[in-house]
Protein backbone atom coordinates (compact mmCIF):
# COMPACT_ATOMS: atom_id res chain seq x y z
CA UNK A 1 0.00 0.00 0.00
CA UNK A 2 1.36 3.62 -0.93
CA UNK A 3 2.53 5.87 1.90
CA UNK A 4 -0.91 8.22 0.52
CA UNK A 5 -3.29 5.17 0.74
CA UNK A 6 -2.15 5.18 4.69
CA UNK A 7 -2.81 8.70 4.80
CA UNK A 8 -5.85 8.54 3.11
CA UNK A 9 -7.02 5.53 5.80
CA UNK A 10 -5.22 7.58 8.71
CA UNK A 11 -8.00 10.36 7.46
CA UNK A 12 -10.58 8.38 7.61
CA UNK A 13 -9.97 6.76 11.06
CA UNK A 14 -9.38 10.09 12.98
CA UNK A 15 -10.75 13.01 10.63
CA UNK A 16 -8.87 15.60 9.78
CA UNK A 17 -6.94 16.40 13.11
CA UNK A 18 -3.64 14.95 10.80
CA UNK A 19 -1.15 16.12 13.79
CA UNK A 20 -2.21 13.13 15.70
CA UNK A 21 -0.01 11.04 12.79
CA UNK A 22 2.88 12.41 14.31
CA UNK A 23 2.06 11.03 18.20
CA UNK A 24 4.36 7.91 18.90
CA UNK A 25 1.25 5.75 19.08
CA UNK A 26 -0.28 3.15 16.55
CA UNK A 27 -3.15 4.43 14.68
CA UNK A 28 -5.98 2.19 13.42
CA UNK A 29 -7.38 2.61 9.42
CA UNK A 30 -9.42 0.44 7.61
CA UNK A 31 -11.26 0.06 3.71
CA UNK A 32 -13.31 0.06 3.14
CA UNK A 33 -16.19 1.11 5.25
CA UNK A 34 -18.48 -2.01 3.87
CA UNK A 35 -18.21 -4.45 2.29
CA UNK A 36 -20.81 -5.68 -0.59
CA UNK A 37 -20.10 -8.86 -2.66
CA UNK A 38 -23.14 -8.07 -4.79
CA UNK A 39 -24.84 -11.04 -6.56
CA UNK A 40 -22.95 -14.48 -6.40
CA UNK A 41 -23.86 -17.45 -8.26
CA UNK A 42 -24.72 -20.38 -6.48
CA UNK A 43 -22.43 -22.37 -5.43
CA UNK A 44 -19.08 -20.27 -6.53
CA UNK A 45 -17.12 -18.42 -4.36
CA UNK A 46 -15.58 -14.91 -4.41
CA UNK A 47 -12.99 -13.43 -1.87
CA UNK A 48 -12.59 -9.89 -1.58
CA UNK A 49 -10.33 -7.94 0.51
CA UNK A 50 -10.28 -5.49 3.66
CA UNK A 51 -7.18 -3.34 4.01
CA UNK A 52 -6.05 -2.79 7.87
CA UNK A 53 -3.31 0.11 7.78
CA UNK A 54 -1.14 1.63 10.65
CA UNK A 55 -1.74 5.23 10.36
CA UNK A 56 0.22 5.90 13.67
CA UNK A 57 3.77 5.64 14.72
CA UNK A 58 4.07 2.82 17.08
CA UNK A 59 3.54 -0.95 15.73
CA UNK A 60 -0.05 -2.05 15.25
CA UNK A 61 -1.20 -5.44 16.32
CA UNK A 62 -4.72 -6.48 15.62
CA UNK A 63 -6.99 -9.78 15.71
CA UNK A 64 -10.17 -9.98 13.50
CA UNK A 65 -13.34 -12.11 13.34
CA UNK A 66 -16.74 -12.59 11.56
CA UNK A 67 -20.04 -12.27 13.33
CA UNK A 68 -23.66 -12.52 12.77
CA UNK A 69 -26.05 -14.90 11.51
CA UNK A 70 -24.74 -15.34 8.41
CA UNK A 71 -20.69 -15.97 9.16
CA UNK A 72 -20.39 -19.27 8.30
CA UNK A 73 -20.97 -18.17 4.94
CA UNK A 74 -18.00 -16.02 4.94
CA UNK A 75 -14.38 -17.28 5.57
CA UNK A 76 -11.14 -14.95 6.94
CA UNK A 77 -8.22 -16.22 5.59
CA UNK A 78 -6.10 -14.44 8.70
CA UNK A 79 -7.62 -13.66 11.96
CA UNK A 80 -4.58 -11.59 13.32
CA UNK A 81 -1.94 -9.54 12.31
CA UNK A 82 0.51 -6.82 12.97
CA UNK A 83 2.03 -3.10 10.99
CA UNK A 84 5.04 -1.02 11.47
CA UNK A 85 4.18 2.62 10.72
CA UNK A 86 2.92 3.42 7.40
CA UNK A 87 2.31 -0.54 6.99
CA UNK A 88 -1.18 -2.33 6.37
CA UNK A 89 -2.44 -6.13 6.18
CA UNK A 90 -4.94 -7.20 3.57
CA UNK A 91 -7.58 -9.24 5.09
CA UNK A 92 -9.00 -11.53 2.75
CA UNK A 93 -12.96 -12.56 2.99
CA UNK A 94 -14.27 -15.01 0.37
CA UNK A 95 -18.20 -15.56 0.26
CA UNK A 96 -19.75 -19.18 -0.74
CA UNK A 97 -23.15 -18.52 -0.91
CA UNK A 98 -25.07 -22.24 -0.67
CA UNK A 99 -28.37 -20.56 -2.05
CA UNK A 100 -30.39 -18.44 -3.20
CA UNK A 101 -30.75 -15.65 -0.25
CA UNK A 102 -29.29 -12.44 0.82
CA UNK A 103 -26.41 -13.01 3.62
CA UNK A 104 -25.16 -10.47 6.26
CA UNK A 105 -22.34 -10.40 8.69
CA UNK A 106 -19.88 -8.24 10.54
CA UNK A 107 -15.72 -7.86 10.24
CA UNK A 108 -14.99 -7.04 13.91
CA UNK A 109 -11.30 -5.73 14.06
CA UNK A 110 -9.61 -5.16 17.29
CA UNK A 111 -6.33 -3.34 17.86
CA UNK A 112 -3.78 -1.72 20.54
CA UNK A 113 -4.74 1.81 19.07
CA UNK A 114 -6.19 2.90 22.55
CA UNK A 115 -8.69 6.04 21.06
CA UNK A 116 -10.08 3.45 18.59
CA UNK A 117 -9.87 -0.13 19.22
CA UNK A 118 -13.04 -1.49 17.48
CA UNK A 119 -13.82 -0.81 13.77
CA UNK A 120 -16.46 -3.14 12.29
CA UNK A 121 -17.03 -3.58 9.06
CA UNK A 122 -20.77 -4.63 7.38
CA UNK A 123 -20.62 -7.17 5.26
CA UNK A 124 -23.03 -8.53 2.88
CA UNK A 125 -23.69 -10.69 -0.20
CA UNK A 126 -26.28 -12.29 -2.41
CA UNK A 127 -26.66 -15.82 -3.82
CA UNK A 128 -28.06 -15.77 -7.06
CA UNK A 129 -29.16 -18.19 -9.81
CA UNK A 130 -26.76 -18.48 -12.79
CA UNK A 131 -24.93 -20.33 -15.03
CA UNK A 132 -21.54 -22.23 -13.96
CA UNK A 133 -19.62 -25.11 -15.46
CA UNK A 134 -18.95 -28.23 -13.38
CA UNK A 135 -16.08 -30.71 -14.28
CA UNK A 136 -16.66 -34.43 -13.11
CA UNK A 137 -13.53 -37.15 -13.61
CA UNK A 138 -15.34 -40.67 -14.11
CA UNK A 139 -12.28 -41.50 -11.84
CA UNK A 140 -9.85 -39.83 -9.94
CA UNK A 141 -7.42 -42.81 -9.93
CA UNK A 142 -5.92 -45.13 -12.37
CA UNK A 143 -3.60 -48.02 -10.96
CA UNK A 144 -2.31 -50.23 -14.35
CA UNK A 145 -1.39 -53.00 -11.85
CA UNK A 146 1.28 -55.23 -12.38
CA UNK A 147 2.32 -55.12 -16.06
CA UNK A 148 5.37 -56.18 -18.36
CA UNK A 149 4.00 -54.80 -21.46
CA UNK A 150 2.36 -51.37 -22.67
CA UNK A 151 -1.36 -51.39 -21.44
CA UNK A 152 -3.63 -48.19 -22.34
CA UNK A 153 -6.80 -46.63 -19.68
CA UNK A 154 -9.52 -44.72 -20.51
CA UNK A 155 -11.21 -42.13 -18.43
CA UNK A 156 -14.03 -39.41 -18.97
CA UNK A 157 -14.08 -35.87 -18.41
CA UNK A 158 -18.02 -34.44 -18.05
CA UNK A 159 -19.60 -31.12 -17.91
CA UNK A 160 -22.24 -32.01 -15.27
CA UNK A 161 -22.83 -27.68 -15.18
CA UNK A 162 -25.17 -25.55 -16.91
CA UNK A 163 -22.42 -23.49 -18.37
CA UNK A 164 -20.02 -24.08 -20.98
CA UNK A 165 -16.98 -25.98 -19.27
CA UNK A 166 -13.68 -24.68 -20.90
CA UNK A 167 -10.46 -27.04 -20.32
CA UNK A 168 -6.62 -25.67 -19.94
CA UNK A 169 -3.84 -27.11 -20.72
CA UNK A 170 -3.71 -30.52 -18.84
CA UNK A 171 -0.34 -31.14 -17.18
CA UNK A 172 1.20 -34.40 -16.37
CA UNK A 173 3.44 -34.81 -13.66
CA UNK A 174 6.05 -38.20 -12.55
CA UNK A 175 7.09 -40.56 -13.85
CA UNK A 176 7.68 -39.96 -17.99
CA UNK A 177 6.28 -43.77 -18.64
CA UNK A 178 2.54 -42.66 -18.63
CA UNK A 179 1.62 -40.65 -21.91
CA UNK A 180 -1.45 -39.05 -22.41
CA UNK A 181 -2.49 -40.17 -26.19
CA UNK A 182 -5.32 -38.02 -26.58
CA UNK A 183 -5.27 -34.56 -25.23
CA UNK A 184 -8.43 -32.44 -24.37
CA UNK A 185 -6.35 -29.57 -23.22
CA UNK A 186 -8.52 -26.22 -24.56
CA UNK A 187 -11.51 -28.18 -25.17
CA UNK A 188 -15.05 -26.72 -24.77
CA UNK A 189 -17.77 -28.59 -23.04
CA UNK A 190 -21.29 -27.57 -23.61
CA UNK A 191 -23.58 -28.67 -20.56
CA UNK A 192 -24.21 -32.55 -20.51
CA UNK A 193 -20.82 -33.35 -22.78
CA UNK A 194 -18.23 -35.30 -22.27
CA UNK A 195 -14.55 -36.36 -23.72
CA UNK A 196 -12.45 -39.22 -23.32
CA UNK A 197 -8.89 -39.45 -22.47
CA UNK A 198 -6.62 -41.87 -23.25
CA UNK A 199 -3.92 -43.12 -21.25
CA UNK A 200 -0.84 -45.43 -22.20
CA UNK A 201 1.56 -46.97 -19.85
CA UNK A 202 4.93 -48.41 -21.50
CA UNK A 203 7.23 -49.92 -18.57
CA UNK A 204 10.66 -49.08 -18.86
CA UNK A 205 12.99 -52.37 -19.00
CA UNK A 206 13.01 -54.13 -16.38
CA UNK A 207 15.47 -54.17 -13.03
CA UNK A 208 18.15 -56.52 -12.38
CA UNK A 209 15.26 -58.45 -10.44
CA UNK A 210 13.67 -59.10 -13.83
CA UNK A 211 10.70 -56.73 -13.02
CA UNK A 212 9.74 -53.86 -14.75
CA UNK A 213 10.29 -51.25 -11.82
CA UNK A 214 7.15 -49.18 -10.61
CA UNK A 215 5.69 -45.94 -11.69
CA UNK A 216 3.65 -42.76 -10.29
CA UNK A 217 2.23 -39.91 -11.82
CA UNK A 218 -0.23 -37.13 -12.33
CA UNK A 219 -2.69 -35.55 -14.59
CA UNK A 220 -4.06 -32.10 -13.93
CA UNK A 221 -7.11 -30.93 -15.28
CA UNK A 222 -7.44 -26.72 -15.00
CA UNK A 223 -10.96 -25.63 -15.94
CA UNK A 224 -13.21 -22.92 -15.45
CA UNK A 225 -15.31 -24.71 -12.94
CA UNK A 226 -15.59 -21.76 -10.21
CA UNK A 227 -15.19 -24.02 -6.97
CA UNK A 228 -12.77 -27.17 -8.46
CA UNK A 229 -10.34 -24.83 -10.72
CA UNK A 230 -8.17 -27.97 -10.91
CA UNK A 231 -8.36 -31.49 -10.33
CA UNK A 232 -6.03 -34.24 -11.16
CA UNK A 233 -6.04 -38.33 -11.82
CA UNK A 234 -3.28 -40.61 -9.78
CA UNK A 235 -1.41 -42.91 -12.22
CA UNK A 236 0.33 -45.53 -10.84
CA UNK A 237 1.69 -48.82 -11.95
CA UNK A 238 3.54 -51.75 -11.04
CA UNK A 239 3.12 -51.03 -7.35
CA UNK A 240 3.87 -47.20 -8.08
CA UNK A 241 7.34 -46.87 -7.17
CA UNK A 242 7.22 -44.60 -4.28
CA UNK A 243 4.01 -43.31 -4.25
CA UNK A 244 2.61 -44.83 -0.65
CA UNK A 245 -0.43 -46.83 -0.96
CA UNK A 246 -2.97 -46.94 1.93
CA UNK A 247 -3.40 -50.01 4.49
CA UNK A 248 -6.19 -51.34 5.47
CA UNK A 249 -6.61 -52.88 9.30
CA UNK A 250 -9.49 -54.50 10.48
CA UNK A 251 -9.54 -55.88 13.50
CA UNK A 252 -13.06 -58.14 15.21
CA UNK A 253 -12.92 -60.62 18.49
CA UNK A 254 -11.97 -63.39 17.24
CA UNK A 255 -14.67 -65.48 19.51
CA UNK A 256 -18.02 -64.52 20.63
CA UNK A 257 -21.14 -66.12 21.66
CA UNK A 258 -24.04 -65.04 19.29
CA UNK A 259 -26.41 -63.63 19.15
CA UNK A 260 -24.51 -60.19 19.70
CA UNK A 261 -23.51 -57.17 18.14
CA UNK A 262 -19.83 -57.32 17.33
CA UNK A 263 -17.62 -54.12 16.76
CA UNK A 264 -15.42 -53.72 13.81
CA UNK A 265 -12.73 -51.59 13.91
CA UNK A 266 -10.38 -50.28 10.98
CA UNK A 267 -9.49 -47.10 13.13
CA UNK A 268 -5.57 -48.98 12.83
CA UNK A 269 -6.17 -48.29 9.04
CA UNK A 270 -3.17 -45.80 7.33
CA UNK A 271 -3.84 -42.94 4.68
CA UNK A 272 0.31 -42.88 4.36
CA UNK A 273 0.08 -38.84 4.00
CA UNK A 274 -2.84 -38.95 2.07
CA UNK A 275 -6.03 -39.36 4.47
CA UNK A 276 -8.67 -38.71 5.06
CA UNK A 277 -9.56 -42.77 4.06
CA UNK A 278 -13.16 -43.95 3.31
CA UNK A 279 -14.02 -47.10 4.77
CA UNK A 280 -15.95 -50.31 3.18
CA UNK A 281 -16.96 -52.96 5.00
CA UNK A 282 -18.06 -56.56 3.00
CA UNK A 283 -19.06 -59.72 4.24
CA UNK A 284 -17.45 -62.16 2.21
CA UNK A 285 -18.51 -64.80 4.73
CA UNK A 286 -20.81 -65.78 7.12
CA UNK A 287 -22.98 -68.75 8.13
CA UNK A 288 -25.92 -69.58 5.84
CA UNK A 289 -28.73 -68.53 7.88
CA UNK A 290 -27.29 -65.36 8.70
CA UNK A 291 -28.76 -62.01 8.10
CA UNK A 292 -26.03 -59.73 10.12
CA UNK A 293 -24.38 -56.88 7.71
CA UNK A 294 -22.09 -54.36 8.57
CA UNK A 295 -23.90 -51.35 10.08
CA UNK A 296 -23.14 -47.86 11.39
CA UNK A 297 -22.63 -47.49 15.08
CA UNK A 298 -24.45 -44.54 15.50
CA UNK A 299 -20.59 -42.53 16.12
CA UNK A 300 -20.89 -41.53 12.79
CA UNK A 301 -23.09 -40.06 10.16
CA UNK A 302 -21.31 -41.82 7.11
CA UNK A 303 -22.34 -44.81 5.54
CA UNK A 304 -18.48 -45.67 5.03
CA UNK A 305 -17.29 -46.36 8.47
CA UNK A 306 -14.09 -46.70 10.56
CA UNK A 307 -16.17 -48.41 13.08
CA UNK A 308 -19.44 -50.45 12.13
CA UNK A 309 -21.13 -53.14 14.09
CA UNK A 310 -21.86 -56.69 12.70
CA UNK A 311 -24.85 -58.72 13.83
CA UNK A 312 -23.49 -62.43 14.97
CA UNK A 313 -27.09 -64.23 15.14
CA UNK A 314 -26.11 -66.96 13.81
CA UNK A 315 -23.33 -69.53 15.23
CA UNK A 316 -20.69 -70.12 12.36
CA UNK A 317 -17.94 -68.54 10.49
CA UNK A 318 -17.98 -65.26 10.08
CA UNK A 319 -15.06 -63.05 7.66
CA UNK A 320 -15.08 -59.31 7.64
CA UNK A 321 -13.54 -57.37 4.86
CA UNK A 322 -12.61 -54.12 4.93
CA UNK A 323 -10.95 -51.38 1.82
CA UNK A 324 -9.82 -48.00 2.59
CA UNK A 325 -9.43 -45.07 -0.19
CA UNK A 326 -7.36 -42.28 -0.07
CA UNK A 327 -8.16 -38.71 -1.01
CA UNK A 328 -7.01 -39.47 -4.43
CA UNK A 329 -9.22 -41.97 -4.97
CA UNK A 330 -5.89 -44.91 -4.78
CA UNK A 331 -7.59 -48.56 -3.02
CA UNK A 332 -5.78 -50.61 -0.58
CA UNK A 333 -5.69 -54.16 -0.51
CA UNK A 334 -8.74 -55.90 1.58
CA UNK A 335 -7.84 -56.53 4.96
CA UNK A 336 -9.82 -59.56 6.52
CA UNK A 337 -10.28 -60.44 10.39
CA UNK A 338 -12.08 -63.73 11.13
CA UNK A 339 -14.99 -64.23 14.01
CA UNK A 340 -15.73 -67.55 15.21
CA UNK A 341 -19.80 -67.49 16.69
CA UNK A 342 -19.55 -70.29 18.41
CA UNK A 343 -22.13 -70.92 21.40
CA UNK A 344 -21.07 -71.21 25.07
CA UNK A 345 -24.50 -72.56 26.64
CA UNK A 346 -23.94 -76.59 26.82
CA UNK A 347 -27.43 -76.78 24.57
CA UNK A 348 -27.91 -74.28 21.40
CA UNK A 349 -30.61 -75.23 19.02
CA UNK A 350 -30.50 -73.04 15.75
CA UNK A 351 -33.50 -72.53 13.21
CA UNK A 352 -33.38 -70.79 9.51
CA UNK A 353 -35.10 -70.80 6.37
CA UNK A 354 -34.53 -69.79 2.59
CA UNK A 355 -37.14 -67.33 1.92
CA UNK A 356 -37.68 -63.51 3.03
CA UNK A 357 -41.16 -63.20 4.12
CA UNK A 358 -42.27 -66.49 6.14
CA UNK A 359 -43.03 -66.80 9.74
CA UNK A 360 -41.73 -70.16 10.98
CA UNK A 361 -40.99 -70.53 14.84
CA UNK A 362 -38.90 -73.06 16.78
CA UNK A 363 -40.06 -75.13 19.34
CA UNK A 364 -38.55 -77.08 22.35
CA UNK A 365 -40.26 -79.26 24.57
CA UNK A 366 -39.69 -81.40 27.35
CA UNK A 367 -40.77 -85.22 27.78
CA UNK A 368 -42.55 -85.74 24.49
CA UNK A 369 -45.23 -82.85 25.44
CA UNK A 370 -47.10 -81.60 22.79
CA UNK A 371 -47.18 -78.10 21.06
CA UNK A 372 -47.72 -75.17 22.54
CA UNK A 373 -48.15 -77.24 25.82
CA UNK A 374 -47.73 -74.89 29.08
CA UNK A 375 -45.50 -75.01 30.72
CA UNK A 376 -42.95 -77.46 29.32
CA UNK A 377 -43.15 -76.09 25.40
CA UNK A 378 -40.51 -73.38 25.05
CA UNK A 379 -41.54 -71.11 21.87
CA UNK A 380 -42.35 -67.61 21.10
CA UNK A 381 -45.23 -66.79 23.26
CA UNK A 382 -43.34 -68.82 26.02
CA UNK A 383 -40.02 -67.90 26.30
CA UNK A 384 -38.29 -69.07 29.19
CA UNK A 385 -38.59 -73.21 30.46
CA UNK A 386 -38.12 -73.24 34.21
CA UNK A 387 -37.55 -76.41 34.30
CA UNK A 388 -34.11 -76.86 36.49
CA UNK A 389 -33.04 -76.40 40.06
CA UNK A 390 -32.02 -72.64 39.33
CA UNK A 391 -32.01 -70.56 36.48
CA UNK A 392 -28.95 -72.04 34.90
CA UNK A 393 -30.93 -74.89 33.68
CA UNK A 394 -33.45 -72.50 32.17
CA UNK A 395 -34.10 -72.94 28.44
CA UNK A 396 -35.01 -69.60 26.22
CA UNK A 397 -35.79 -68.38 23.63
CA UNK A 398 -33.03 -66.06 22.24
CA UNK A 399 -34.36 -65.23 19.09
CA UNK A 400 -37.47 -64.73 17.47
CA UNK A 401 -37.68 -63.96 13.54
CA UNK A 402 -40.73 -63.49 12.16
CA UNK A 403 -40.41 -62.27 8.91
CA UNK A 404 -38.08 -64.33 6.41
CA UNK A 405 -34.65 -66.41 6.87
CA UNK A 406 -34.38 -66.38 10.60
CA UNK A 407 -32.57 -67.30 13.08
CA UNK A 408 -34.36 -68.28 15.95
CA UNK A 409 -32.44 -69.77 18.63
CA UNK A 410 -33.60 -71.85 22.04
CA UNK A 411 -30.69 -72.49 24.65
CA UNK A 412 -29.69 -73.88 27.66
CA UNK A 413 -26.47 -73.07 29.92
CA UNK A 414 -27.15 -76.15 32.23
CA UNK A 415 -30.09 -78.52 30.99
CA UNK A 416 -31.55 -80.49 33.30
CA UNK A 417 -31.79 -84.07 32.88
CA UNK A 418 -34.04 -85.14 30.43
CA UNK A 419 -35.77 -85.78 27.23
CA UNK A 420 -36.50 -82.64 24.41
CA UNK A 421 -38.07 -82.63 21.28
CA UNK A 422 -37.60 -79.81 18.58
CA UNK A 423 -40.58 -78.95 16.20
CA UNK A 424 -40.69 -76.68 13.86
CA UNK A 425 -43.94 -75.10 12.90
CA UNK A 426 -44.31 -73.00 10.02
CA UNK A 427 -47.15 -70.17 11.49
CA UNK A 428 -47.34 -67.97 8.62
CA UNK A 429 -46.50 -67.81 4.60
CA UNK A 430 -46.99 -64.14 4.32
CA UNK A 431 -46.95 -64.91 0.92
CA UNK A 432 -44.03 -67.00 0.59
CA UNK A 433 -44.83 -70.69 -0.50
CA UNK A 434 -43.00 -73.68 0.39
CA UNK A 435 -39.30 -73.48 2.62
CA UNK A 436 -36.70 -75.41 3.33
CA UNK A 437 -36.17 -75.25 6.97
CA UNK A 438 -32.77 -76.08 8.72
CA UNK A 439 -31.88 -77.20 11.97
CA UNK A 440 -28.94 -77.19 13.69
CA UNK A 441 -28.44 -78.70 17.23
CA UNK A 442 -25.10 -77.33 18.93
CA UNK A 443 -23.76 -79.34 22.05
CA UNK A 444 -20.71 -77.43 24.00
CA UNK A 445 -20.11 -75.34 21.58
CA UNK A 446 -19.96 -78.21 18.74
CA UNK A 447 -22.07 -78.31 15.74
CA UNK A 448 -23.71 -82.15 16.57
CA UNK A 449 -26.58 -82.48 13.96
CA UNK A 450 -28.37 -80.80 11.68
CA UNK A 451 -31.52 -81.25 9.41
CA UNK A 452 -33.73 -79.73 6.89
CA UNK A 453 -36.84 -80.28 5.56
CA UNK A 454 -39.31 -78.65 2.82
CA UNK A 455 -42.37 -77.43 4.28
CA UNK A 456 -45.60 -75.94 3.47
CA UNK A 457 -47.82 -73.30 5.44
CA UNK A 458 -49.26 -74.64 8.64
CA UNK A 459 -46.86 -77.96 8.85
CA UNK A 460 -45.44 -79.23 11.96
CA UNK A 461 -42.19 -80.79 12.33
CA UNK A 462 -41.10 -83.11 14.48
CA UNK A 463 -37.42 -82.87 14.18
CA UNK A 464 -35.31 -84.84 16.92
CA UNK A 465 -35.40 -85.99 20.29
CA UNK A 466 -32.35 -84.40 22.43
CA UNK A 467 -31.29 -87.23 25.77
CA UNK A 468 -29.68 -85.39 28.42
CA UNK A 469 -27.24 -86.13 29.95
CA UNK A 470 -26.07 -88.21 27.44
CA UNK A 471 -25.53 -85.95 25.06
CA UNK A 472 -27.26 -88.00 22.51
CA UNK A 473 -29.70 -86.46 19.17
CA UNK A 474 -32.03 -88.44 17.67
CA UNK A 475 -33.92 -87.53 13.81
CA UNK A 476 -37.10 -88.24 14.29
CA UNK A 477 -39.35 -89.85 11.41
CA UNK A 478 -43.02 -88.51 11.92
CA UNK A 479 -44.30 -87.51 8.56
CA UNK A 480 -45.37 -83.93 8.55
CA UNK A 481 -48.97 -82.35 10.66
CA UNK A 482 -51.18 -80.47 8.05
CA UNK A 483 -52.18 -78.59 10.99
CA UNK A 484 -51.02 -77.65 14.53
CA UNK A 485 -53.59 -78.77 17.25
CA UNK A 486 -53.55 -75.00 18.15
CA UNK A 487 -52.08 -71.88 16.66
CA UNK A 488 -52.79 -69.20 19.29
CA UNK A 489 -50.46 -68.50 22.06
CA UNK A 490 -51.51 -69.76 25.69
Amino acid sequence: MTRALVLALGLVACGTDTPSLSRQLPLLAVAPAELDFGEVAVPTTVTESVAVANAGRAQLTFEAELRGADAQVFALATTEGTAGADGSVDLEISFSPPTFLAYTAELVITSNDDENPERIVPIRGQGVSAPVPDILLSTTSIDFGQVDGERTEILTVENVGTDDLVLGTVLQVGAPDFELVTDPSGNTLAPGDDVPVVIRYTPPPADTSGDPPGASGELRFPSNDPDEPEVKVVLLANGGADYAYPVAVADCPSVVDPPRWVSLDGRASDAKGRGPLTYAWTLPQRPTDSTGTPVSDGRLESAVLDVARLWADAAGTYVAELVVTNVDGVRSAPARCTLQAIPDEALAVELSWNTPNADVDLHVARDGKALFDEPDDVCWCHKIGAWGTDSSGDFRLDLDDKAGFGPETIAADTPPDGNYTVRVHYFKDQRDAAITATVRVWIDGQLARQFSKVMQNDNVWDVARIDWPARTVAELTEPLQSKPSRRDCF
